[in-house]
């Protein structure tokens, strides 16, 4: 099945090469989880903070479905 997944701030960089505007589609089986996605696109849990499904903030062990949009921001730091 297909999934969107974007990815902001300094996690664009960990795209597959051929990437556009920040996100790519990737081909994962029924019943993948985010944190098998993060697997598969070889990007550590811990660079991921917040990660949204279909606009939606969803914790990495959420299983992902058909045409979903997946949204990935790393750890915000400031002071």
């Amino acid at each position: 099945m297909r999934v969107e997944v974007k990815l902001f701030a300094n996690l664009a960089k960990l795209l597959p090469p051929g990437s556009q505007k920040k996100q790519t589609t990737v081909i994962v089986r029924k019943g993948t989880t985010v944190n098998q996605l993060l697997d598969k696109l070889n990007i550590p849990s811990d660079f991921t903070n917040v990660v949204m499904v279909n606009g939606v903030q969803q914790d990495k062990g959420v299983i992902l479905s058909e045409g979903d949009v997946i949204s990935m921001f790393p750890p915000i730091v400031g002071g």
